[in-house]
C-alpha cells in the first residue's frame, strides 16, 4: 500500500510530534499487519444452519451481531484495531527513551530486553517498551523478570498492557503494577498474567 507524499508527509509529523519513533510507511506496515488479523475478506459467509444455531445457542451479542451490517461490524473493528495500535505506541516508550528514564545508556536497555528483564514488542523497525514496567519514580518494577517470563507468546502487546492497568480480585482489587510496585509477589501476577494465552 503506498500513500501519497502528501499523506505520508502529515503522518510523519504527527507521528513526529508525538514523540513516535516510527515512519509514515512503518506505522502503516503495523496498521496493515493488524488490520490483517480482523478477518479475510476471502472467509466464506455463514451457513443458514450455522446463523440458525447462533441465533438459537449463541446468546444476546450473537442475536445483535447477526442483525448488524457486516461493512459496518469490519469498519468498527478496523477503528478498534487502529486505535488499539495508537494506545500501545502512546503507552510505551522507545530505547532511548527509556535509557534515558533509567539512566543507563542504550546498549543496557538493549541488552536488558534480550535477559528477560525488560520487555519491548516490535513497531516497525525499532522496538517499544509499554510503561507499565516502570513506577512513577522511573524505576523498574520489582519482579519484573519473572512477570515478563509468564507472558505468553502471540499475546498482542495491548492486551498486556491492559491486563497489567486492570485491577485484579486476586490481587486484593489493585493492577498488577500497583502490586508489583508494593512489593507484592510477582508469581501470583506471572500465574494471572500465564492464563491470558489461555483465551
Amino acid at each position: 500500500m503506498r500513500m501519497s507524499v502528501s499523506a505520508e508527509s502529515g503522518l510523519d509529523e504527527v507521528l513526529s510530534r508525538h514523540g513516535i519513533a516510527l515512519t509514515a510507511a512503518e506505522f502503516v506496515a503495523e496498521l496493515d499487519a493488524g488490520l490483517a488479523g480482523v478477518a479475510s475478506p476471502t472467509a466464506a459467509p455463514l451457513s443458514a444452519g450455522e446463523i440458525e444455531f447462533l441465533r438459537n445457542h449463541g446468546g444476546p451479542r450473537a442475536r445483535q451481531v447477526l442483525g448488524e451490517d457486516p461493512d459496518q461490524i469490519m469498519s468498527e473493528l478496523g477503528r478498534s484495531v487502529a486505535e488499539q495500535l495508537a494506545g500501545s505506541l502512546r503507552s510505551s516508550v522507545s530505547i532511548p527513551e527509556a535509557a534515558l528514564l533509567l539512566g543507563v545508556d542504550r546498549s543496557r536497555v538493549s541488552q536488558r530486553i534480550s535477559q528477560g528483564s525488560l520487555w519491548a514488542f516490535a513497531a516497525g523497525r525499532s522496538k517499544r517498551l509499554p510503561d507499565w514496567q516502570f513506577s512513577t519514580e522511573g524505576r523498574v518494577l520489582p519482579g519484573l523478570a519473572v512477570v515478563i517470563a509468564a507472558i505468553p507468546r502471540g499475546v498482542a502487546p495491548q492486551t498486556v498492557t491492559a491486563f497489567m492497568a486492570e485491577p485484579q480480585q486476586e490481587l486484593e482489587d489493585r493492577t498488577p503494577s500497583e502490586h508489583l510496585a508494593a512489593g507484592g509477589d510477582p508469581s501470583d501476577v506471572a500465574e494471572l498474567l500465564a492464563g491470558l494465552g489461555l483465551w
